[in-house]
């Protein structure tokens, strides 16, 4: 019975966060729709150059950078154990040189952290399936001592990566702005005017983001908690 209070608790715990951290779905989606700034940051450098030219800026240029071909891959990510930037294919899309200068951030982040954020988050990732799969088939038989590693190993997950991702978004946003500010004293590609129009869209998109990406990877801790739980109290009246 214990087990279907904790299940109501995660479900009250998802709809506060949902309330605290102020989702809004409908604003989100319009980021994705075309605007006149897309064809402003259309006249800077290419996603590699701009790239190459953060990570000169922040004394960091040993890292390689590869840009993915796929169309549909809207995707850009740092892997720390190959020390490599992978860029998607955001030409055509506004929010292209803050994510750039995201992943540029990551590689200036702590190794050992970085490092630890991906060999954790693939033991948690095993430990969640092999559990699962031994509480499935009865193998596991004190689940609540399981119930709450599990829960112990998705608050650590969750602290570390918010950390990291909030950490870059926070600071991607300044990054971008003195790229732009420095690249239009060379090349009047646009005016402080236009790109003051872009870091305020920045801003906003933040307001939006930071909260959403917490709330967002705090929902798929929680949804792991929850699954183990259903399974838990399917098992024990089978």
């Amino acid at each position: 019975m214990e087990y279907v209070f904790i299940l109501i608790g995660c479900l009250i715990i998802i709809g506060v966060l949902y309330i605290v951290f102020n989702i809004n779905i409908k604003k989100i989606k319009e980021y994705t729709k075309k605007t006149p700034l897309d064809e402003i940051t259309n006249k800077f450098p290419e996603n590699k150059a701009i790239c190459k030219s953060i990570l000169k800026k922040l004394k960091n240029e040993k890292v390689k950078i590869k840009e993915n071909e796929d169309k549909n891959n809207k995707t850009s990510l740092y892997i720390a154990i190959s020390d490599t930037i992978f860029i998607a294919n955001i030409k055509e899309s506004f929010t292209r040189i803050q994510t750039i200068a995201h992943e540029c951030i990551h590689s200036v982040q702590s190794k050992k952290m970085l490092l630890f954020n991906f060999i954790y988050s693939n033991i948690y990732m095993l430990y969640f399936g092999i559990v699962l799969i031994l509480t499935i088939f009865g193998v596991i038989k004190n689940t609540y001592i399981q119930l709450i590693i599990l829960t112990l190993m998705s608050f650590i997950y969750y602290i570390i990566r918010s950390y990291l991702e909030t950490d870059a978004m926070i600071k991607a946003r300044y990054i971008a702005e003195y790229y732009m500010k420095e690249y239009i004293k060379k090349e009047r590609v646009c005016s402080e005017k236009d790109v003051e129009k872009i870091c305020n869209k920045y801003d906003e998109m933040n307001s939006i983001g930071i909260p959403t990406y917490n709330f967002i990877l705090a929902l798929n801790c929680i949804i792991k908690i929850m699954f183990y739980i259903i399974v838990v109290i399917i098992k024990t009246f089978l």
